[in-house]
């Protein structure tokens, strides 16, 4: 049990710090963007590009309280709280184009399966979105 500690210890607070609570956070954001997804596609019957919005969104809110707070350690106040709230929705609107542009192009061009494709492109966002977190809005 202590080699458990010391190893959860050396990745979320030692040289691999940035990048393990970066995908821990991500791992939550896709676990409850594919939940509301998949709630919105499969139980409510919304279209694709519907559920992948909404689905989307609610993975974006936990992503700003997680990486700000826990990833980053981001500390801001006042105006720069405008600013920085700002540049992570820009970084987010253009991982969700990219994705309903990925996405349609998979499942229209590529036949893949809507649940596949939405692994591929939640995959793509993620490294948008960390290239950007780091050096545009959490730096």
């Amino acid at each position: 049990m202590d080699q458990l500690i010391k190893t959860m210890d050396f990745i979320f607070n030692g040289k691999l710090k940035l990048l393990s609570r970066f995908s821990a956070t991500g791992v939550i954001n896709t676990i409850i963007d594919f939940a509301v997804f998949t709630l919105c596609q499969s139980v409510f019957g919304l279209h694709y590009t519907i559920s992948q919005v909404i689905g989307y969104s609610f993975g974006v809110i936990n992503s700003f309280i997680f990486n700000k707070k826990w990833t980053f350690e981001y500390k801001s106040s006042g105006k720069k709280v405008i600013r920085e709230v700002s540049q992570f929705a820009i970084v987010n609107l253009i991982s969700l184009i990219s994705t309903l542009v990925f996405m349609k192009f998979l499942i229209n061009d590529f036949n893949l399966n809507v649940y596949l494709s939405k692994i591929i492109v939640t995959l793509i966002a993620q490294v948008i979105n960390f290239l950007l977190y780091k050096i545009w809005v959490f730096n």
